[in-house]
């Protein structure tokens, strides 16, 4: 297991650095690899992320106001998705884990660079969908945009999922079911950019520019924010997946 720690530690390094534009050598091929302690914070993200989507769609579903009995409860229990994802990304990009990985000497690694790269815009996108505007009456353009800001959760959601499971295939602990694993993580995550592409530049979306409800109407302004920033999210763990997997031997 060691010995595969660091194969995949030098194959994820040497992608990122020659996407990324980074010059240098690859992870050091010793004990000291942190390849594996990085990628489990990069499932840390992943889920906080899928927990604040799934929140933000709660809120949205209880501001549309379709059931007055249960309404309230899905705007509180959204609320509290919301804020527990948050904490669950703070901790992966601020807590002592990554603390210690940076304390050890990591915190120039190549891996490092991009951990923080997607925890910015995880974190970014976070706060967009937490103070997302919600003011006026629900009209149809309202509807509209909040059904646009549902399906861009789902697209941030398969990626999350999608990037997990890419990662547990490059894990190399299964050679039955990893080729497998990291095969539907990426469909999973081409299938959120066109999710993303088809959203942000679709007919519904044209319609709406066409008959003015543009960057002045605040709720707009912020569904082409949350659309330009879940874009640099699957990105960049579509990047990720582009590694190689481990093979086993």
């Amino acid at each position: 297991m060691k010995s595969k720690k660091r194969l995949l530690g030098a194959v994820i390094a040497v992608a990122f650095m020659l996407s990324m534009g980074l010059s240098g050598t690859a992870y050091a091929k010793d004990e000291g690899d942190a390849s594996m302690d990085m990628h489990h914070l990069h499932i840390l993200m992943n889920h906080g992320l899928e927990m604040v989507a799934e929140g933000s769609n709660m809120v949205m579903l209880a501001e549309m106001k379709m059931t007055a009995a249960l309404d309230p409860m899905t705007l509180e229990h959204g609320r509290h998705m919301i804020t527990a994802g948050k904490e669950v990304i703070e901790r992966a990009l601020k807590g002592p884990e990554m603390q210690g990985l940076h304390k050890a000497g990591h915190g120039n690694e190549p891996l490092m660079k991009y951990t923080h790269a997607l925890g910015n815009s995880v974190m970014t996108i976070a706060d967009l969908l937490d103070h997302m505007s919600m003011e006026g009456p629900m009209s149809e353009d309202m509807m509209t945009m909040h059904h646009m800001h549902v399906m861009i959760n789902h697209a941030l959601e398969m990626a999350a999922q999608g990037s997990n499971m890419v990662m547990l295939g490059q894990m190399g602990m299964s050679k039955d079911i990893d080729k497998y694993s990291i095969e539907h993580g990426k469909m999973m995550l081409s299938d959120a950019k066109s999710m993303l592409d088809e959203v942000m530049g679709g007919k519904a979306m044209m319609d709406m520019h066409n008959r003015g409800v543009t960057g002045g109407n605040a709720m707009m302004a912020d569904t082409h924010k949350i659309g330009d920033e879940a874009k640099k999210i699957v990105d960049l763990l579509d990047l990720m997946a582009s590694a190689e997997p481990m093979k086993m031997k």
